[in-house]
């Protein structure tokens, strides 16, 4: 197979185009091919998903300082999902590459997620073994910048993560308590307030009432972080 078009999509040239061969090479196709001496994409696909852990907390950890150990947990979790992995393989062409069994293609495996996912953390791997992880982590991070440019980072549950925060500190669920609601109806916004208690965590606006919560619970994530956080009343006081 001629890999010079998905090559310069991917703006990388393999030195070692049997990493590549291998990268693109699902299971089912060396199963129905018992001849085929190229190993399946299984084991870059391991080490791509280790490595890829590695260089999406690297990058949230220096590029965003602010967040607590809570919030870039989640922000990973929304970087690394299977959809957002998928998404990463759509754009560039990785499903027309892969190579598949008779059955899986007729069931139109090559355009499911999982695959998608699987099939571009054994990329990942195989660049980095074809030249070094730091020209892996180089390519990966322009995807990452651009994935939490366009709501990444919305996507990651805030009130959760206060959530377990609290109740892990002082056994409370933080309580939501609606300020205001301004605009005309096409075009409302909505203030939020998130308490412990009587305690006020923090204040978030938005469009809508759930993301004007969560706007609050990040915001109170923030303020906790910061250097004057709020004083969390007593389990007692609490209640």
């Amino acid at each position: 197979m001629d890999y010079t078009k998905l090559q310069a999509a991917l703006g990388y040239t393999f030195k070692n185009i049997d990493l590549l061969h291998s990268a693109l090479m699902h299971r089912s196709f060396v199963h129905e091919h018992h001849d085929t001496r190229m190993p399946s994409n299984e084991r870059l696909e391991f080490l791509g998903d280790a490595l890829l852990n590695f260089i999406t907390g690297q990058f949230l950890y220096h590029t965003y300082p602010e967040m607590g150990e809570g919030q870039l947990t989640n922000a990973r979790s929304a970087l690394v999902q299977t959809a957002t992995l998928a998404d990463f393989a759509r754009r560039f062409g990785l499903g027309g590459y892969v190579r598949l069994s008779k059955g899986e293609e007729r069931a139109g495996a090559r355009k499911r997620d999982n695959l998608l996912a699987d099939t571009f953390e054994a990329l990942l791997a195989a660049i980095a073994l074809d030249s070094d992880w730091q020209t892996a982590r180089d390519w990966m991070l322009p995807l990452l910048k651009a994935e939490m440019e366009h709501g990444a980072a919305e996507r990651v549950d805030y009130k959760s993560d206060l959530q377990r925060r609290i109740q892990g500190q002082i056994n409370v669920t933080p309580a939501y308590r609606e300020v205001s609601v301004t605009g005309p109806d096409h075009d409302r916004e909505w203030t939020i307030q998130v308490l412990a208690g009587e305690v006020l965590l923090g204040v978030g606006v938005g469009r809508s009432k759930p993301s004007a919560s969560q706007a609050a619970a990040r915001n109170a994530m923030a303020a906790l972080d910061g250097p004057n956080p709020p004083a969390l009343p007593s389990l007692e006081d609490a209640r």
